[in-house]
């Protein structure tokens, strides 16, 4: 595996971050092309490469073709897998650190499975009717047991998971849903984007924005307060400790962005990246982003503290969206 002298460069830069930038100073804009970058350290974080689960140093194969990290739990990593039809062999497993692979749950729809932020709760949604409606379960990851069960009813979006708090968005609703009692109450009467728990952090729409509608950052727990608010940009993540967003502008459909912005959680913009499309994006650390990376020729995972970017995987040949 390669590595690079850059590791502790980017630790330090991610650190002082805040120290590096003067207040007044323009947020720099970098355009990527991973075949102009330099190759820096591995990817960091766990993550899948070629449907394997990597760790470091560690590679461990997993059942089925396709494969997520969902998060980390108390013993370990738990990671969606499933065949490329994703109808067959469907199961979340847990990953140890000895490498071996346990089934957690099994013949459900990996792509809507959520973690808590503390790893103790899972939980995910089976559709039914055709697709028209949800059943929601909750689930202690401590104990494998199924905590609550809502519905079918209604389809509905989950969005975020604490121990026994469920956060679900219902079209121009945003649900609260307690599994142990069963009881649910509605947050506020707006359309929902990004949601976290932890960080006292919802994204919601004053209407449609192909009509005009913009985002607004509140807080989770009294959404009468505008944390930020913007026409033009969407927030795609939530940093890991909450103190920064990506966005990407609110219109944005199809293969992916073009442009992505590091913000401030007030929207104070830090940094823009551009290339011809983005395929995906994960924080490797507070202040560290992973940018998966499509140029003109070759695709990457990119690494990024504010203006300084390097290859965090070996460029290869791009392939047509």
């Amino acid at each position: 595996m390669h590595r690079s002298t850059t590791t502790a460069l980017f630790t330090a830069l991610a650190a002082a971050a805040a120290l590096a930038v003067p207040a007044q100073a323009a947020a720099p804009t970098v355009e990527l092309q991973p075949d102009r970058l330099t190759r820096g350290a591995d990817i960091a974080v766990p993550h899948i490469e070629e449907g394997d689960f990597v760790d470091g140093e560690r590679r461990v194969e997993l059942p089925g073709t396709v494969a997520s990290v969902i998060g980390e739990v108390a013993d370990g990593w738990l990671v969606g897998t499933n065949n490329v039809d994703r109808n067959r062999n469907r199961r979340v497993v847990r990953v140890a650190a000895d490498g071996s692979v346990t089934d957690v749950l099994r013949n459900l729809d990996t792509s809507t499975v959520v973690l808590s932020a503390d790893g103790s709760t899972l939980a995910w949604q089976q559709y039914v009717s055709g697709g028209r409606k949800t059943i929601t379960y909750a689930y202690d990851v401590a104990t494998a047991t199924v905590t609550g069960e809502k519905g079918p009813g209604p389809y509905v979006t989950l969005l975020d998971v604490a121990a026994d708090r469920v956060v679900l968005g219902a079209g121009q609703r945003v649900l609260q849903w307690r599994p142990s009692t069963g009881r649910q109450r509605t947050l506020v009467k707006k359309a929902a984007g990004s949601v976290s728990i932890e960080h006292d952090l919802l994204s919601i729409y004053t209407r449609d924005p192909y009509a005009g509608g913009c985002t607004k950052l509140v807080r989770l727990s009294d959404p009468g307060q505008t944390v930020w608010k913007s026409c033009r940009d969407r927030i795609a993540a939530f940093s890991p400790d909450g103190t920064q967003l990506l966005t990407f502008h609110i219109l944005t459909d199809g293969v992916g962005p073009g442009e992505i912005h590091l913000r401030e959680v007030d929207g104070t913009k830090l940094a823009t990246w551009t290339t011809n499309w983005f395929s995906g994006w994960e924080w490797e650390s507070p202040g560290t982003v992973l940018l998966d990376v499509n140029g003109e020729r070759r695709s990457a995972t990119v690494r990024c503290v504010l203006a300084q970017c390097e290859d965090a995987t070996d460029p290869v040949k791009v392939q047509a969206p």
